[in-house]
């Protein structure tokens, strides 16, 4: 039989391997606090890098002599 016609795996007899986090086998308390934790510190690393990246091509303008980004500084 040709490869392409073989039947594939679907996700209900999917199987986890991994002992670290397996959702069917959590309650939905657990998949839920798990999603916001993810959501929070996906969140919070995109803003830090964001500020952070904004505030120093400020200060790069502000040395080159750009007035604009040196008032946005103080």
């Amino acid at each position: 039989m040709p490869c392409y016609l073989q039947r594939q795996p679907t996700m209900t007899n999917y199987k986890s391997r991994s002992r670290f986090y397996d959702p069917s086998r959590k309650s939905a308390k657990v998949n839920f606090i798990v999603c916001v934790v993810a959501v929070g510190l996906f969140s919070g690393a995109a803003w830090h890098s964001l500020t952070s990246t904004l505030d120093q091509q400020q200060r790069t303008h502000c040395e080159q002599g750009w007035q604009p980004a040196c008032e946005s500084l103080k």
